[in-house]
C-alpha cells in the first residue's frame, strides 16, 4: 500500500513540475492592433446588386432593380485620414429616394453585443435617413441596407439595397 502511496505522489511532483515549467514560457503575441472598426469594412464604392421594395402593410415585395434605372445606383462611402466616416456620394440616374451627397456616420463603430443591427445615417442637404444595415461584407462582399419609410410612426414601405463591392 505503501508503494503505491509513493508512486501516486512522485508522479503527481512530476505532472506539477512538467506544468510548472511549461506554463513558464514566454510566447511572443506580437504588438497589440487596434480591432477592426465596421467602419473599414462598409468605406469604398458599392454598386447595386438588386433593389427591393417590400409593402409593410401586407408584406409583398417587388423587385425594382432594372425599372427606373436603379441598376445605375452607385454609392461612394469615404472615410477620412484617421479612419472615421467622411463624405458620400450617389451616382446614377435612379430616383433619389437617398440623398445625393453629404456626410455619413454609424451609431456604433463595433458590432453590438446584443445583436442589433448597424444604423448606417447619410446627412444630406434635407433629411438624414436612418439606415438599417441588415449584411455587413466579410468574406463575401455585400452591404445590405435598408430604407424604412413611416406615417406617424408606422412603417408603411421599405427599400431594401442588395450592393457589392465595385473591383477598381
Amino acid at each position: 500500500m505503501r508503494t503505491r502511496k509513493n508512486y501516486w505522489t512522485s508522479l503527481s511532483m512530476v505532472l506539477l513540475s512538467v506544468t510548472v515549467f511549461c506554463g513558464c514560457s514566454s510566447v511572443d503575441d506580437g504588438s497589440y492592433v487596434e480591432p477592426i472598426r465596421l467602419y473599414e469594412k462598409i468605406d469604398g464604392k458599392w454598386v447595386i446588386n438588386s433593389l427591393t421594395q417590400t409593402d409593410e402593410s401586407n408584406g409583398k415585395t417587388m423587385t425594382l432593380t432594372s425599372m427606373l434605372d436603379f441598376d445605375s445606383f452607385v454609392i461612394h462611402l469615404n472615410r477620412n485620414s484617421s479612419g472615421e466616416p467622411a463624405d458620400f456620394t450617389v451616382e446614377g440616374s435612379a430616383p433619389e429616394l437617398l440623398p445625393i451627397k453629404g456626410t455619413w456616420t454609424l451609431d456604433h463603430p463595433f458590432t453590438k453585443s446584443d445583436g442589433t443591427a448597424a444604423r448606417l445615417t447619410l446627412n444630406g442637404e434635407e433629411d438624414a435617413p436612418a439606415l438599417t444595415i441588415t449584411t455587413m461584407p466579410g468574406n463575401n462582399q455585400t452591404l445590405e441596407f435598408r430604407l424604412t419609410r413611416q406615417v406617424n410612426g408606422k412603417p408603411f414601405v421599405s427599400y431594401t439595397y442588395n450592393l457589392m463591392q465595385a473591383v477598381e
